[in-house]
Parts: structure tokens; sequence; C-alpha cells
């Protein structure tokens, strides 16, 4: 209630002991809840004395301790919001609904006040009685003034500074520009004329009670552990911590406003914003791309499991914020492929020395991935999670022809009691020759020998295998550090050139080999690649030849091994065989062990 604050407001707090201990009078004050969450059960209802059984020096003494718990409270109040200060909450635009939801929690909290002051303490005595109805005359005929004149009426601003207060007290920062500001204050005036007149009854004896409220409506926040829960083996760890990200910064940015209140111009300005930041900004596709659908999908959940009721914000959006073209190319995340000057200096750099002292970790002791690491991914442009997650079972001859599976765990392997493997997309299971020029390295053996010294379902590269109880436990992450830093920093190629360089360095042989040898069967190139879509460079080409985008199940491996065996690097040096390799690093590891 506002007008003027009433003189006896401690004296809802005060109450006396009952049990004859103490005469004193002592405060009682609950936090707001809200911030219980953060509190221990004993601090979020506060029973202090005053230390004095003078009715008027306890009101002076509780309104000091009321202020100090209410100056505590909101600092943590601050802290939900995550801005330091009040003054930093964001702001959010008025709804009916939210409006309809301030004006309820008041008069929810005027109904809790009452309640407690009459049943849950010691009641009114005739002088707080005549007090409490004097006090709720003047606000009838204030809240009435507000209603009646509006902006004319003499407390017009001292209500609006209230109805401010209130709305921070929520965690809502509202704007007086806001075009429904004044039904809102309309709304509270109303709530404050209600509490007093129901207030009023009571004081007469009558059995009145505060009409109930709506329940809160979920707010954004709420969307987490649902989404968790609801796309929690679904998708790999990092998809999802990325989505749940994207939505978390949409919740600082917009306050942890109702999900019914989220409109469409939140989520412009939140991509707007992050467009524009100098702290990390988006790239255009990232922005208008996976964010975009990533909250179109938070929000399409909350529709479905009928935590609200409007539209989905997203789906409203009928323009989008814009980088200019200098901006875009500026934010391109490059990729370049290995020329044949890159692999030259690769493979006689010191990643084939037997022991290269910058590589540490289980990396520098398994050989096999890094021999077999950069070749595979040379001849066959997987992606780096397809290479390391590579597994004996992976691997079977088949007329005569050594097959590698892109694939999940088979049952009955080893590997499916660890860390489970994942695909990208339903593209990326295929099944294609090994290319001929890593058998004639050794490959082959190689397998063989993973076989006969291991159980079915062995990985191929022991330095791969994931910590199963690692918080985000991922396949091969020592091998694509390991080799990103060799290539970016020891080798001084730069910015855009790692594991993934392959896969276009492939890919530009491939197109090269049609040039010269004639066009492959459609779709026959994004089959060997596991690639759904041709490269923006390649779409051209590619739809000249009608490559369709759906393969069903693909191509027989026998009858891709000529077109496979057309890929070549005649231009590069490769290392020597595996087993000549391994041998000199064996010697020179045991040339090392004697001079010890």
């Amino acid at each position: 209630m506002c007008a003027k604050e009433r003189k006896s407001d401690v004296s809802k707090y005060l109450y006396l002991r009952t049990d004859g201990r103490s005469h004193n009078w002592h405060v009682r004050l609950v936090a707001p809840t809200e911030i219980h969450h953060l509190l221990v059960p004993a601090k979020r209802e506060i029973r202090r004395s005053t230390g004095t059984p003078d009715r008027k020096k306890a009101q002076s003494i509780g309104a000091r301790i009321i202020a100090e718990y209410r100056e505590q409270w909101q600092g943590l109040r601050a802290e939900l919001c995550e801005p330091a200060h009040e003054d930093a909450l964001k702001a959010v635009g008025l709804t009916s609904t939210l409006i309809g939801q301030i004006g309820g929690a008041r008069l929810g909290s005027w109904a809790f006040t009452d309640d407690a002051e009459r049943f849950d303490y010691e009641g009114l005595d005739d002088d707080e009685l005549a007090e409490l109805e004097a006090f709720c005359e003047m606000t009838d005929a204030a809240m009435r003034s507000v209603l009646s004149q509006g902006r004319r009426s003499s407390i017009w601003q001292s209500t609006v500074q209230t109805v401010l207060d209130w709305c921070e007290d929520l965690g809502y920062r509202v704007e007086v520009t806001d075009p429904l500001f004044p039904k809102l204050v309309r709304r509270f005036a109303d709530a404050e004329k209600t509490s007093a007149s129901l207030i009023r009854q009571r004081n007469a004896g009558e059995a009145v009670d505060f009409p109930s409220q709506e329940a809160e409506l979920p707010r954004l926040s709420s969307m987490v552990d649902l989404y968790e829960k609801h796309k929690g083996g679904n998708v790999v760890r990092k998809v999802l911590t990325t989505n749940v990200s994207i939505w978390q910064r949409f919740v600082a940015f917009c306050g942890d406003i109702p999900l019914d209140s989220a409109s469409s111009g939140h989520v412009y300005r939140f991509l707007e914003s992050r467009l524009k930041t100098e702290d990390e900004p988006w790239s255009q596709g990232y922005a208008t791309g996976r964010a975009k659908n990533t909250l179109k999908e938070f929000f399409g959940l909350a529709r479905t499991m009928s935590l609200m009721s409007s539209a989905n914000p997203v789906s409203g959006l009928e323009t989008h914020p814009r980088l200019t073209a200098e901006q875009v190319e500026e934010r391109k995340q490059p990729r370049h492929p290995f020329d044949a000057g890159h692999l030259n200096k690769l493979f006689s750099s010191d990643w084939y020395a037997p022991n290269p002292v910058h590589i540490k970790g289980r990396v520098r002791e398994d050989y096999g991935i890094r021999y077999w690491g950069p070749l595979i991914s040379l001849f066959h442009g997987l992606r780096v999670r397809e290479l390391v997650q590579l597994h004996s079972h992976d691997l079977r001859v088949v007329d005569g022809i050594l097959l590698m599976s892109i694939q999940l765990d088979l049952d009955d392997t080893a590997s499916s009691d660890g860390v489970a493997r994942s695909l990208k997309n339903a593209s990326t299971k295929r099944t294609i020759p090994v290319h001929p020029m890593l058998i004639a390295l050794g490959f082959a053996d190689f397998v063989d020998t993973v076989r006969k010294q291991h159980a079915v379902g062995a990985p191929l590269f022991p330095s791969a295998v994931p910590d199963s109880d690692s918080k985000s436990p991922l396949w091969g992450r020592a091998y694509e550090q390991a080799f990103l830093r060799h290539v970016r920093e020891r080798l001084s190629f730069g910015h855009g050139y790692g594991n993934h360089s392959f896969r276009h360095t492939v890919e530009d042989r491939i197109r090269d080999v049609q040039l010269e040898h004639g066009i492959w069967p459609a779709g026959l190139s994004q089959f060997y690649t596991g690639r759904k879509l041709p490269r923006d460079s390649d779409k051209v080409f590619l739809r000249l030849q009608g490559s369709e985008i759906d393969y069903g199940k693909g191509y027989k491996p026998a009858n891709m091994v000529k077109f496979v065996q057309l890929i070549s690097f005649d231009d590069v040096d490769l290392p020597p065989s595996f087993d000549v390799w391994l041998r000199s690093v064996n010697a020179r590891g045991r040339k090392k062990n004697l001079k010890g």
C-alpha cells in the first residue's frame, strides 16, 4: 500500500513470545521466495529480539533490523539477475499476462502479511486495529484518486515509484515509456484498493479471503533442466552444452522473464547484440542459423510441455539483424586445404621423429595414431572424430578388398562397454574401400597386429580412448590438440589449418581427378567422404553431373575401388612404410636406453 508509508508499517513484523520466556518484542521476517534456494533453511525466516518491551522503541529497533536483512536479500536478488546492482536489471517489455502476474503478486503479498498478523502471531489489539483501519481508508482514497484522475492525481508520481520498486523486487525492470506502463499502474492501484477493501472487511469481523492468484508463470530459466532431459542421450555432449549456453545467454540478455512474455523483439535484439558485441561476436551464419534454431527449439519444447501459451517468438521473426558484407567475410572461420608444400613439410617434420620433445602425453607413445592419423585423413578425408574412433571391427576383408566402416558400436564388442561413439549425421555412416596407398604403406598388417594382440572391438589407437569418468569425455581430444598445435605453431601454417584441412585436400583432389579422368557417378564423391551436401565451392561442379544428395544405401565398395585408386598424391613425399618407420623408432629408443 502506498500513499505514504504508514507509521506502524514495522508493527506487522513485531510479535511477543507466547511462552513467557521474554517480555521483549521480536521481529519476524520471511525472505522472498525467489531467493530461498540461496539460503540455508534456518535463514529463510528471521526471528530476532529487539531487546525492549517498549513497543515504540521496538518499532525503531525493528526498522533497523528489517532494513539490514532487506539489504542483504536485495543483494541476493541482484545476483540472480546476473547484474551486480538493481540498476543493471534487464528491462522487460510489458504484456497483459505479465501485468496480471505483477498485480496478482501484490495481492498475494498483502494476503500473506494480513494472515500472518491476524492468525500466525498474537493478533491485533484495539489500537493496532484502529491504526490499520485508518491506513486502509487512506489507501482506498489514494488509489481511487489514481484510478479516476490518472496522471493528474496528486500521488501519481509516488505511485509510479512504488510500482517500479515492486517490479524490481520481483526481478523485473520496466520502463515508464513502455506503452503498457499506464495499464500496469492501474492494475497495481486496483490491487492496492482491493487489498484495502478486504482488510477492512476482516477488520469488521467478516470471514473473507483474498482471491486466489494464478501460479507464477514458468520463466526462461526453467527450460534448462527440461531441455537437458529432453536432449540427453540424443546428441553429443558438445552439442548439448553449446545449445544450453546459447539459451543462457538469451536469459541473461532478456532477464529471467516468463516464457509467455518473450517476444520476437527479444529474439531480434538478442541476435543483434551478439552480432555487434566486441566480446567474441557471432558470425552471421551462427546467429541466424545455429543460435536462432536453438532458441526456436527451446520455445517449441516449452509450448509442447504446456509451459507457455503464446506463439513461438522465433517464428514471429519477419526479418533478421544483418552484418555488412565486409563484416561477414571478416568473421568467417577459415578451413584451408593443405597443398603439396604443406604436406611435404608435415611428413618430413619431427611429428614423425622417434621421440619428438614437443609431443606430450599418451599421443607421444601411441605410434599407431602418430603414423596413421595424418595418412588416413589424407587419403580418406575423415573427420577427426571418425578417425580417432576407429576400432578393429570397423575393418574387414571382403572379396579380397579391405573395407573401412564409419559406424557406431556393434553388439558384443569390447568397445560397447566403454564411452559410446558418435556420428555427425546419417550421411556419415558408410563403408568404403581402404585406399590402396594405405595398404602399400602397411595399414592392413597394422590392423592384423591389433586384432592378434587385443580382443575383438579394440580401438586402433589407444591414446584416443576418452576417460569415462571425465565430465565431458571426448574421443581423440589429445591427438586433435597435439596435431593442431604442431601444424599451426611448430610448422607455422597459421590459422585455418588442422586435421579438417585433409578433408578439403582430398575433396580438391577428387575434383581434379574427375576433370582429368571423367565425371564420377552421381553422389559417389560425397559418399566417399561422408558429406551430405557438397562444399559451396563444389556445388556448381557437382550439380553439372546431376549429383543426388540422397544416396540411399550408397555404393558397393568393390565398385568404388577403380575410382578411389585414382586419388593420388604423386607430388607428395610420403613417410616410409609403417614397419620401416617403426623399426627406426624402436632402434632410436634402444640407443637412447643404452646411453642412459
